[in-house]
């Protein structure tokens, strides 16, 4: 199949966009109403959980696929303080490709950790702290 085939073929297929996908698509699906699923960790109980999280319109919903439960993160029950290493002094990511948001919902803080790529995304809903 010819490179411009396949360029049409893709204008024309459905279902959700590649992982490799662009911010700006991302973003892009995000303003159109679809809600775009990425890799993340929380720490509970002092270990790191790695999950699920959903980008809907006003909430971030975590969960652990085939496990029961979610975690959401919205604007209207907590804010972002800071982002950062949750030991006060690992910089800004517990490994090289993720990026913890310190949320806090009353006096608790949860630690969501998602990928430097999909802060911009996560901004949307979640205002962040300048870095």
């Amino acid at each position: 199949m010819s490179a411009w085939r396949r360029w049409v073929a893709g204008l024309f297929r459905r279902g959700e966009p590649g992982r490799s996908g662009t911010v700006a698509s991302r973003l892009a699906e995000f303003e159109a109403g679809g809600e775009p699923v990425i890799a993340a960790a929380v720490l509970a109980d002092g270990v790191w959980r790695e999950g699920r999280l959903k980008a809907g319109r006003y909430r971030l919903v975590w969960w652990v696929p085939g496990e029961d439960g979610v975690l959401d993160f919205s604007r209207r029950d907590g804010v972002v303080e800071r982002l950062g290493g949750v030991d006060g002094g690992n910089g800004w990511t517990i490994d090289p490709n993720l990026v913890v948001l310190h949320y806090r919902r009353g006096p608790e803080v949860l630690h969501l950790a998602v990928p430097p790529a999909e802060l911009e995304l996560v901004g949307r809903i979640l205002p962040l702290p300048q870095r």
